[in-house]
């Protein structure tokens, strides 16, 4: 069951989601889940006074690199996906 992959709802093969390369990524789902609380809590607590400044570059801060770490799961995800098929 667990070798089997991931199909979405319209019944494709999605040959990069099976259960073991999840598996491998989710190290990096962790700390994406970090980023996220922070954003989070900063959008609804701020422990500064108002600046749009200081609050741009603070999402910036958090944001980007989440975005980095998605696509870099995501790459990372077709690689190993790539290596187990034997590409």
């Amino acid at each position: 069951m667990a070798d089997e992959p991931v199909r979405s709802d319209a019944g494709t093969q999605r040959d990069w989601a099976d259960m073991e390369t999840l598996l491998d990524v989710m190290v990096n789902l962790i700390p994406m889940g970090i980023l996220l609380f922070f954003v989070g809590l900063y959008t609804v607590f701020q422990p500064w006074e108002w600046d749009p400044v200081m609050f741009v570059l603070m999402h910036f801060l958090t944001l980007f690199p989440f975005l980095l770490l998605a696509l870099l799961t995501y790459v990372s995800a077709q690689a190993i996906a790539g290596a187990e098929a034997g590409e």
